[in-house]
């Protein structure tokens, strides 16, 4: 990870991006104190939530019939 005195960035940021889309990294410095962190975004990293199932309901059932069959099904 390299360091980049926010100037730097501000003036050249079209090169910068360049250079993250192609995986490198930055830590901003402005003032002599680190602000920000550019990584390249990765679409296939797992976060934090968890995954929700998420309920399709049939247009004839109940709502609270069909969730709770759902749930007995476990």
């Amino acid at each position: 990870m390299t360091y980049l005195q926010f100037t730097d960035f501000r003036n050249n940021s079209k090169e910068y991006f360049d250079k993250i889309e192609n995986g490198d990294s930055f830590i901003i410095i402005r003032k002599g104190k680190p602000i920000a962190k550019l990584l390249p975004f990765r679409e296939n990293s797992t976060g934090w939530k968890r995954e929700i199932k998420k309920v399709k309901l049939k247009k004839s059932a109940d709502s609270l019939e069909y969730i709770l069959s759902e749930r007995n099904e476990k």
